[in-house]
């Protein structure tokens, strides 16, 4: 059912550290909440807490949002409205319902009855006024508290629906007293469920989860991330991957589920997969290649020589066993222009007769019309005939002679992607070296 007003929402993190997967959760249900219902989607920077937060937190919650490709509407810095929340502390005051205590602020909790939270998603929560305690408002240096700034905000700023973590929800009753006491209508409440590790407890770094960006160091896609973390307590049937305008169309409070996700580390791993195997070659290539550089495997200037083309085919090549782009970044030396390391445990292979047979491969390569999986094969095929060897001795040599690894993707696939001149130097270079 489409909310009667426009719907505006808000993402309203701390910056005092790095925004964590949960975070990122969060952000991401109120976007896709706001683009579903085609609202608003407000980035607040809740940076009351002036000894805690941080530029640079602030910066990586932009950067991290960036990467998610959640872009919002409208953004604000709680710290640019404190002259708002002295007003209406101010209001308080003279209303009954804050007194001054120690230099500081104090909103006054009722004595009698109880307040009920009206939530969404786990129903009614009622907490009796005897459970709370009277709360500060303002601190001694005329700073707002957390529970205070966000109502006023929170007002001010038309918020029609407030989702976030479960965790908030004991705060709820305090924010909505501040609400009567200043005679607004509170926004519509939605408390998610927490995120929880595989052995049932609070996610922590202990589980592996870590901050949004260190995902990306990783080698996950935004693509996969956003996947992975919308379905963290989020369903539509029995669908797994979704796209970005599917996440859209289908994304509403009623399919948020009411029990704790498990952070499966596997399932975003497989989902990450998916997504390497669905993306464009070339872009793959693209951020293959970022990654090549980054990770030291090889120099920007060899990258750039081995071309955008071949590193798509290579990209389409590792992506059908690398999980990550780090996975794939760290084998792709074999499709780059220049020599490659020959492993010791491998002098086994490269006896006098396959040295030989690839001394005439070498020349064979580097004069073949038919540079595909098929032209590569064929060749191999003639000089092994040639040699009197069988295709199982002096095939594992040239994978080895020009990959540096005796496993890897089908040996004339490899060829091909690497082309004619990369595989004679290296084939030539390996018959040079007398391992037997």
């Amino acid at each position: 059912m489409r909310p009667m007003n426009p719907v505006r929402v808000r993402f309203a993190p701390s910056p005092t550290g790095y925004l964590h997967v949960g975070g990122g959760r969060t952000a991401l249900f109120n976007w896709l909440y706001a683009r579903h219902h085609k609202g608003t989607f407000i980035l607040r920077i809740e940076d009351t807490d002036r000894t805690r937060s941080t530029d640079e937190a602030i910066e990586q919650i932009f950067a991290s949002l960036r990467w998610l490709g959640l872009d919002w509407d409208e953004v604000y810095r709680q710290t640019d409205r404190f002259d708002r929340h002295r007003e209406v502390a101010v209001e308080l005051t003279r209303r009954g319902a804050a007194y001054e205590k120690d230099g500081a602020l104090w909103f006054r909790i009722p004595r009698d009855g109880a307040t009920t939270v009206p939530d969404l998603l786990a129903g009614d929560v009622t907490v009796q006024h005897t459970e709370l305690k009277d709360l500060v408002i303002l601190r001694s240096d005329a700073t707002p508290t957390y529970n205070f700034a966000c109502v006023v905000d929170d007002h001010d700023m038309g918020i029609t629906h407030v989702i976030r973590g479960a965790e908030h929800l004991n705060n709820t009753p305090k924010q909505l007293l501040i609400y009567e006491a200043l005679g607004w209508t509170p926004p519509a409440f939605a408390h998610v469920p927490l995120i929880l590790g595989p052995d049932r407890t609070k996610l922590s770094k202990r589980h592996g989860a870590g901050s949004v960006l260190d995902y990306d160091q990783r080698g996950i896609l935004p693509e996969a991330l956003v996947n992975f973390l919308a379905r963290l307590g989020w369903s539509h049937g029995d669908q797994e991957v979704f796209t970005r305008d599917e996440l859209v169309a289908l994304f509403d409070l009623p399919g948020v589920n009411t029990s704790a996700a498990v952070f499966d580390e596997e399932k975003l791993l497989w989902l990450n997969h998916e997504w390497l195997r669905r993306l464009d070659p070339h872009r793959l290539g693209d951020l293959l290649a970022d990654r090549i550089v980054g990770r030291g495997v090889a120099d920007r200037a060899t990258v750039e020589a081995a071309g955008r083309d071949k590193l798509a085919q290579a990209a389409v090549l590792l992506r059908e066993r690398g999980k990550t782009l780090v996975e794939m970044a760290d084998r792709a030396r074999p499709y780059l222009p220049g020599p490659i390391a020959l492993p010791d445990d491998a002098r086994d292979l490269f006896t006098p007769d396959v040295r030989a047979a690839l001394r005439i491969l070498a020349v064979r390569v580097g004069e073949l019309d038919d540079p595909t999986a098929h032209g590569f094969e064929t060749a191999l095929r003639r000089v092994a005939d040639e040699r009197g060897l069988p295709l199982k001795t002096l095939a594992p040599a040239v994978r080895v002679a020009v990959t540096g690894s005796r496993v890897g993707p089908g040996l004339f696939d490899v060829l091909s992607v690497a082309g004619p001149k990369i595989v004679a130097a290296r084939v030539e270079a390996a018959a040079k070296e007398d391992r037997s």
